[in-house]
């Protein structure tokens, strides 16, 4: 009977080493498992992608002055020859002389960028505050001063220089906004001009 009771002793021994062997291989089995979970692996917080935001904004933030007209292709339909240099070079010669007359010119008005998303245009000592949010891939941007949208395009020239450029009847809602330095007679008389041309982008040129 001792034997018996001695070789029982073992295997029970035995058989308990197993079963938390591999209750512990289960459980670093497990622990493996949950920590290549995607759930907890590509989590997304609000700070990466506040992060993110901001590098992508640091590309564009300052502030940036009036430095002349800025004209690009909007569309497939290159109605007018506008995709032509020389079409172009026309149209900013005659946008830049209706700017001038409107006083962009004069009053060489800022837009400022932040990286937290916040944006502003001064002009005349008046400030409008605004936020923004940019697209370098598609190379967008959708701006909002008081509750108003607007969608333009806005390419990086360089380090130094920016273009601005809205669907017509976005720039004149721009102008009006900024209608304080302006006349209704100078935002008409540039409304008329870009009656003539379609699928046109028309803006600024802004340098820092």
């Amino acid at each position: 009977m001792s034997v018996m009771r001695k070789i029982l002793t073992i295997f029970c021994a035995v058989a308990a080493l197993m079963l938390t062997a591999g209750t512990s291989c289960g459980t670093s089995r497990n622990n493996a498992s949950r920590d290549l979970h995607p759930d907890e692996v590509f989590t997304v917080n609000d700070n990466d992608i506040i992060n993110e935001t901001w590098m992508v904004n640091r590309a564009i933030s300052g502030t940036w002055k009036y430095n002349g007209p800025s004209v690009a292709v909007s569309g497939r339909n290159l109605m007018a020859g506008i995709a032509k240099p020389l079409a172009k070079g026309k149209l900013k010669k005659k946008l830049k002389k209706a700017y001038k007359t409107a006083g962009l010119d004069r009053v060489r008005p800022e837009f400022s960028f932040s990286p937290d998303g916040t944006c502003a245009i001064q002009v005349m000592g008046a400030k409008l505050k605004g936020t923004y949010n940019y697209n370098p891939d598609l190379e967008a941007i959708s701006i909002k001063w008081h509750g108003l949208p607007l969608n333009a395009n806005l390419r990086r020239d360089g380090n130094k220089k920016l273009h601005l450029t809205f669907e017509a009847d976005r720039l004149l809602s721009l102008l009006s906004l900024m209608g304080r330095f302006s006349d209704s007679k100078s935002i008409k008389a540039i409304s008329d001009l870009l009656d003539n041309y379609e699928d046109v982008m028309v803006g600024f040129e802004l340098k820092k």
